[in-house]
């Protein structure tokens, strides 16, 4: 009997020791790989920065913050709450110019918030047992690593529900602007389906919201800031199968979007008139001043772009595109006339005419109203006439159905 429980015993031993001896060369291994890959990050943010042509922003980066944003999407796309651990440790400012860099890159984080990161939850401690406030936690790896928490909403839902609620969310708001350039092969007419899609479904705001600075905001909230929309444009651009960049102009945001080879400036958030026209309210106005604008005019009016953005030099313009530019009196009169014709059609009420000729606001006026006289008495007999631009020669115009009392 006591030989028995001495193999049992024996055996029993026999099994824990090579539990130990196998568990002690899992962990061995993976602190080996750990230590590996540890060892390769830092040999990779210590090298030269990336360049990847179709990333503006990554490119502004150095190694070490490239790295951040290549772990930061990853863990985005999957839509986890967190990411690995990183051997480094980040700033507030610094993760917060990285996730900028990121949601300004990709249009398909067209939900993520960049000022959602909630960084002051989140502490360090150094090999110095000192603590603070940055974006780390204590580690196994010179006493200190990164994990940062991704906000996918304002109330930190289960990112699970939200992403499915808010991908079908999303699906049905391109919808329409799927349809609308689904068989369209002139890109200067896409780029101005999608202007005009976004100022019909957004309304402009200057701040406020969690999601006001995305395109989840412009194409599902309606409501956004210059930033909303510009993620929005280049999220449906490069949806199309365009290409396109968002512009940081300091407090304010715009694209290039690249059309038959050339970059043009397309500032959506200007052109969304909101009813209002300099005080003059305008239901239903939409322009297209900023639509497809070369570097030298369009920076009369905006602000000097940070960083490095493609050149905008070609001078064609949506008004140019459209023939909408005539430059003698009979060129004026066709234009008008095609425009009129166009708005009797779709039951609108407002159309633009860029022309540097003299007196051109009441040649404009002149020409609608004889077109309307002419062509389309029962529709409209009167229009009122708009200048865009102090510095851009570029007119709305509104046609109005005048009553005998105004007329007389």
């Amino acid at each position: 009997m006591k030989s028995r429980v001495k193999r049992i015993l024996f055996g029993l031993f026999c099994a824990a020791f090579v539990s130990l001896v196998v568990y002690s060369a899992v962990t061995a291994g993976a602190v080996s790989k750990t230590a590996h890959n540890n060892e390769k990050v830092s040999e990779k943010i210590a090298g030269e920065p990336e360049i990847r042509a179709d990333s503006l922003y990554f490119n502004m980066l150095d190694a070490r913050g490239q790295y951040v944003y290549d772990v930061l999407k990853d863990t985005i796309s999957k839509g986890e709450r967190y990411t690995e651990l990183m051997p480094l440790v980040l700033t507030e400012s610094e993760l917060s110019g990285i996730v900028r860099a990121l949601t300004y890159d990709d249009p398909s984080l067209y939900y993520v918030n960049a000022d959602g990161f909630d960084l002051k939850n989140h502490g360090y401690t150094d090999s110095g047992k000192k603590s603070g406030k940055l974006v780390v936690l204590p580690s196994i790896v010179d006493g200190k690593y990164t994990r940062v928490w991704i906000p996918y909403t304002a109330n930190n839902d289960d990112s699970s529900k939200f992403l499915e609620k808010a991908a079908g969310r999303f699906k049905a708001s391109v919808k329409k602007a799927d349809a609308m350039t689904a068989d369209v092969h002139d890109v200067f007419l896409v780029c101005q389906l999608i202007h005009d899609y976004l100022c019909g479904i957004c309304e402009k705001t200057e701040s406020g919201g969690i999601y006001a600075d995305t395109a989840y905001g412009a194409l599902v909230e309606g409501k956004a800031t210059s930033l909303g929309y510009a993620k929005a444009f280049k999220l449906l651009y490069e949806k199309y199968g365009g290409h396109a960049f968002i512009v940081n102009g300091g407090k304010y945001y715009w694209n290039t979007a690249l059309i038959n080879d050339n970059y043009y400036n397309v500032d959506i958030y200007g052109d969304d008139l909101d009813g209002d026209l300099r005080g003059v309210t305008l239901r239903g106005a939409v322009s297209h001043l900023y639509l497809c604008r070369d570097d030298a005019t369009f920076y009369l009016e905006h602000e000097k772009s940070v960083g490095n953005v493609p050149v905008c030099s070609d001078k064609t313009t949506y008004y140019s595109h459209n023939g909408f530019d005539p430059s003698t009196p009979s060129e004026l009169y066709d234009a008008v006339a095609r425009q009129v014709e166009s708005q009797r059609q779709s039951k609108g009420y407002y159309f633009e005419i860029y022309t540097e000729l003299d007196n051109a606001p009441e040649r404009i006026r002149e020409a609608t109203l004889r077109v309307l006289y002419e062509n389309y008495p029962d529709y409209a007999n009167g229009c009122e006439i708009y200048r865009l631009s102090d510095n851009i020669p570029a007119y709305l115009v509104r046609i109005v159905k005048r009553t005998a009392e105004q007329e007389g």
